[in-house]
């Protein structure tokens, strides 16, 4: 992280020591009190000031997320694991990628995952399109009914020089009336949540692959009524 001021210990012997050498956790049940055992400098310049107390090195994994319905993008997550042992502080951070500032996240330490991801921003290497497909979209009128297909496909691009796993996730309208049904008619061997409508693919695309998925759904509703946002 990069703060605003940094404050510096005192004296040129320590200067070249980070403080998180020098301090000393004590953990109760409710908190964690950091103890800094050397002097430090504080300049009256009204600047917040930061003190490093602790550096720690984890491993992490990488996958991409996307969610074309709402954002064509995909996002580069870092997934790490061993972070609920530090005692880490609820808070923002600073992300960095690469040795570029990626932007800020905040930490919670009450996320009951044993998996922290991080976002590291869009990924522009990795193409994601969802357009509507009309071949299979149609309308019809079915007595006192009518009833609308729709056809979807999603296409993503791996522009980048190594294989990516990417999770993608759509959704499918849920009806709370008796009156309107809705029919899934292919899932496109994505994975199927109905209570909440929710299609999840879990992806591997090599290097410059480009894969393909279409779902269908129909929604079957009084004529009287109107249906929007599909």
């Amino acid at each position: 992280a990069t703060p605003m001021g940094e404050a510096s210990p005192a004296g040129e012997d320590m200067a070249a020591t980070s403080s998180a050498s020098h301090t000393t956790l004590t953990q109760t049940t409710l908190s964690a009190e950091y103890e800094i055992s050397i002097p430090y400098t504080i300049p009256s310049s009204g600047r917040q000031e930061v003190v490093e107390i602790q550096q720690y090195s984890l491993s992490a994994f990488y996958q991409h997320s996307t969610v074309p319905k709402v954002d064509n993008d995909a996002f580069l997550l870092a997934g790490l694991t061993g972070w609920d042992k530090l005692n880490l502080l609820p808070g923002n951070s600073n992300i960095y990628f690469e040795n570029t500032y990626v932007g800020q996240a905040y930490i919670d330490p009450q996320n009951t995952s044993d998996t922290l991801y991080v976002s590291l921003g869009r990924d522009k290497k990795v193409v994601v399109k969802r357009e509507n497909v009309k071949d299979f979209t149609s309308k019809k009128t079915l007595g006192t009914f009518k009833k609308d297909e729709y056809a979807y496909e999603i296409v993503i691009r791996n522009g980048k020089s190594e294989s990516i796993f990417i999770e993608l996730e759509d959704q499918l309208p849920i009806s709370k009336n008796s009156d309107i049904e809705v029919e899934v008619l292919d899932k496109g061997e994505g994975n199927y949540n109905s209570e909440f409508g929710k299609l999840l693919w879990k992806l591997k695309i090599n290097p410059s692959e480009t894969k393909k998925l279409r779902f269908r759904f129909s929604v079957k509703y009084p004529k009287n009524k109107q249906i929007m946002g599909l």
